[in-house]
């Protein structure tokens, strides 16, 4: 690292795209390129900032001051992605902000864990009607349980529910550039951002669950109209592709590991440290993005004032300054929390506390009926330029106590 006695120097200049389809089926690698060649690096195509190593990842999440949420790399409206909280600094982001927790309260925890635990039970258990069975993990297991449960939650109606997946993706490609593969991702999501709409309004969003629970706050004159159908549609934006991803990740990472399935069945007390360390390792979100708010320093590197960046948050994971052996998925890796695949600070993921309930009961579900797991088939990475998954992961499952 450049001594803070030295003058900072300029940000190193890279003419790679992540956006390419090559950078986009591997991301992994393409972006460990990038981290390996400096911790900051300006993007000319795009006149962007990459934020590339987990220090400095850390550095510049948690400085909000210095580099805001107001605005990012690649911020232009999108009707998929609402600006509510998103694009908001203290003390707007605050305000909304207190009144979305009120969702996440104990109580209401309480019984969406009830209801995930009893959902993931009966989608494994029956799932499970040989000795083995062979299923793509996206499909049979994360899109059909976060389908469920999720929109259960939030109120929604049963009727278009498939279309969701549309919406999630397209509002993943939202805060990316203008390219060939954002307007085919905003063209398959339009029906769905139809149905969303739709959705938001109190006469559909207002009966039941979180919807019910946001109109009673506009009720009550905490929220505005507009608002609170902002939040509406914000939880659709947020809540389905990153969730499917941090399931399905796990069963990825799992059925290439089948070893680290064993210890975990051998020590299910390590499950929570093993939600971390597929969080680190798989991480479902690639990127987020920040404002240089003042002229900046980091790693010695000047950042001009109202520079957009990207938060790498993939490269960061994998990043050997800070972790050891980074390419290798091991459960009982110390100190994994502290990756920041949800985010970090007043911006970290509202609901990164329910994906972690979810991805829990699956896999305790699993735990209990999955006896084995291996791959199946090679899997088959999203062309999604924020976000990191994959739309088909086949998998075989042994079930417990039938071989």
């Amino acid at each position: 690292m450049t001594s803070t006695s030295n003058p900072p120097s300029a940000v190193p200049v890279s003419d790679y795209d992540p956006f390419t389809a090559e950078a986009l089926a591997d991301p992994i690698r393409y972006d460990g390129e990038l981290r390996e060649y400096a911790s900051i690096v300006h993007l000319a195509k795009y006149d962007v900032y990459a934020v590339t190593r987990q220090s400095e990842l850390r550095q510049v999440g948690r400085d909000r001051k210095k580099f805001s949420s107001r605005s990012r790399a690649f911020a232009d409206p999108s009707p998929f992605k609402p600006p509510l909280m998103l694009m908001q600094d203290p003390p707007e982001h605050t305000a909304i902000k207190k009144l979305a927790l009120e969702l996440f309260s104990k109580e209401n925890l309480r019984t969406l864990d009830e209801t995930f635990h009893e959902e993931a039970e009966r989608l494994v258990a029956g799932l499970l009607t040989a000795d083995s069975v062979e299923l793509d993990a996206v499909e049979s297991i994360g899109t059909k349980f976060i389908t469920k449960v999720f929109l259960d939650a939030l109120g929604a109606p049963e009727e278009g529910r498939e279309l969701l997946k549309h919406f999630a993706d397209a509002a993943l490609n939202s805060t990316a550039p203008k390219n060939d593969l954002y307007y085919r991702k905003h063209a398959i999501g339009a029906p769905a951002l139809e149905w969303v709409e739709r959705n938001t309004k109190r006469e559909t969003a207002g009966e039941h669950g979180w919807g019910k629970q946001i109109y009673t706050m506009v009720d009550e004159g905490r929220l505005s109209e507009e608002d609170g159908e902002q939040l509406v549609k914000l939880i659709f934006a947020a809540g389905f592709d990153t969730t499917v991803g941090s399931i399905v990740n796990s069963i990825r990472a799992f059925a290439d590991n089948p070893e680290q399935w064993a210890l975990l069945k051998a020590n299910p007390d390590l499950l929570g440290n093993a939600i971390e360390e597929v969080l680190r390792y798989y991480p479902p979100v690639r990127y987020t993005g920040r404002v240089a708010a003042a002229e900046s320093e980091v790693d010695g590197h000047l950042v001009p004032e109202g520079a957009p960046m990207m938060m790498m948050w993939l490269s960061g994971g994998r990043d050997p300054r800070f972790w050891e052996n980074p390419d290798v998925f091991d459960i009982r890796r110390e100190n994994v929390a502290g990756h920041m695949t949800f985010g970090v600070g007043i911006h970290a993921c509202l609901g990164q506390h329910i994906a972690r309930m979810e991805t829990r009961a699956v896999l305790t579900a699993m735990l209990a009926h999955v006896d084995s797991l291996e791959s199946a088939g090679v899997p088959e990475v999203s062309d999604n330029m924020q976000g990191f998954g994959f739309t088909k992961v086949p998998v075989r499952l042994f079930a417990a106590g039938k071989h």
